[in-house]
């Protein structure tokens, strides 16, 4: 009697469980999965539209949830439109590590703690699984432009389809009152691809080939992409070839650029730089061919050994560098033309025997050019048709905001949600409130921004 007690009992203690813990998890991990994605905004790119220190509730299934086990999506209900705040996966980021889908699987997603990998070939003394804690990231931007629109920036105003975008969506905002020649200020105008366009890969600008490079990084995750630049002098590479002045422009996205230049010509900032500002030094072809080829590069040692599981964070890098590689090329060029041209030839004059200069045909100039090979799982491409609608994304901060006019169009496969409703809102970017200091948490209620709970967005 007793031991059919204790069996009732033990049954009713896991159904109990059953129905009281496991079905809730397992209901809020596919809510999770296909239904919502909570997002946090992490910087001020957004404002005033949205603040940092919001939280929002996007919606997954509207755009299409992801398939489990796959690099598919189900059917989206409706594509994003102009207007929309939309989150997806920054394009700049790898989706595996070291951007290689033959040798990593990815095992789970572990929500705020980023995504975990299984590798297939680790190096001697490193683990088999691998964590990328930060990535891929996500981003939260409003579209404003859909594929076959045509869109420009001067000075700091959109313009879409030729109308300049005055009034913005979101009570969007300029703070700069200077302008530069930044992909922030100026952007020539240029068509958003639409399904079924061939690009040429020699008929583009190189930063326009990094971008067409990131479009097909997005459309094919299963396959490696990679971009192979090279340096040629009169039909003879020469990829070790030391540019004497490189120039390039200060801008905030041409940090990784600068710092090299400063290192390799060990010098000492004398005044202050501002944007717009242009310095000049050495600088070797094989920094911008290496960038090109690995396009992310690490910030925490690859050959790391020991451990559990080995960590890997990626830093990518923006197209305007190879912009800045290809202007100095030109430059190189124009220099060797105009040399050739004013170069004297001696010879002897037929009125008497004196020796004397005289005008000849402009000799021939050395001639530099760039080749580049860009490849899909390792067979080389001339062009590539587009498979899947882009989209132009922009933060409503205009002039703070690290947006497509940096890195390029979002492919429709790296959409997550549609942002839809703030649910929490907390202010603390002076930090006076800490978790981990008791003696600040007097201030929560003083700091929740009760005003914005429950806002539905786009904030219009």
């Amino acid at each position: 009697m007793e031991s059919e007690k204790k069996e009732v009992e033990k049954k009713s203690f896991f159904k109990s469980l059953f129905s009281g813990v496991v079905v809730p998890l397992l209901l809020c991990l596919i809510i999770i999965q296909y239904v919502i994605q909570a997002f946090q905004i992490p910087s001020g790119s957004m404002e005033d539209s949205l603040k940092t220190g919001d939280f929002l509730l996007g919606l997954k299934f509207t755009y299409g949830s992801p398939i489990p086990f796959s690099n598919k999506k189900f059917p989206s209900i409706v594509d994003p439109k102009p207007g929309d705040v939309v989150i997806f996966r920054y394009p700049g980021d790898p989706e595996y590590p070291d951007g290689d889908p033959e040798r990593y699987t990815h095992l789970f997603n572990a929500l705020m703690f980023g995504n975990v990998y299984w590798d297939h070939n680790p190096e001697d003394g490193q683990p088999h699984l691998v964590h990328y804690a930060d990535g891929p990231k996500d981003y939260i931007k409003r579209c404003v432009g859909v594929s076959g629109d045509t869109l420009a920036v001067h000075r700091g105003r959109l313009y879409v389809n030729g109308v300049r975008q005055d009034s913005l969506p979101g009570h969007g905002k300029w703070t700069s009152l200077s302008r530069t020649l930044s992909p922030r200020d100026e952007r020539e105008t240029f068509v958003v691809p639409s399904v079924g366009d061939t690009i040429y890969v020699d008929s583009v600008s190189l930063e326009k080939l990094w971008w067409l490079r990131s479009i097909i990084a997005q459309e094919n995750p299963d396959e490696p992409v990679e971009l192979d630049l090279s340096l040629w002098k009169d039909g003879v590479e020469i990829n070790n070839y030391d540019f004497e002045n490189f120039k390039m422009p200060v801008e905030n996205d041409r940090g990784l650029a600068m710092n090299e230049l400063f290192r390799r010509n060990r010098q000492m900032i004398q005044h202050r730089l501002v944007q717009g500002d242009t310095i000049s030094g050495a600088m070797t072809f094989n920094f911008y061919r290496e960038l090109a080829r690995m396009a992310y590069l690490p910030m925490i040692d690859p050959h790391a050994k020991g451990g559990m599981v080995r960590n890997v964070s990626y830093i990518g890098f923006e197209g305007s560098l190879l912009q800045d590689l290809e202007g100095n090329v030109a430059m190189l060029n124009r220099e060797m033309e105009s040399a050739a041209a004013a170069e004297p030839v001696v010879a002897d004059s037929a009125a008497d025997s004196s020796v004397v200069e005289v005008p000849a045909a402009p000799q021939q100039a050395s001639k530099f050019e760039i080749r580049r090979k860009l490849s899909l799982g390792g067979k080389a491409m001339d062009y590539y048709v587009v498979k899947t609608p882009q989209y132009f994304m922009m933060g409503d901060n205009r002039d703070n905001s690290a947006d497509s006019r940096y890195w390029g169009f979002v492919s429709q496969r790296n959409l997550r949600a549609q942002a839809v409703i703030i649910y929490f809102s907390f202010e603390n970017e002076d930090e006076a409130f800490s978790l981990g200091n008791p003696f600040t948490w007097w201030r929560i209620p003083f700091r929740i921004r009760w005003s914005r709970i429950g806002k539905v967005i786009p904030l219009i």
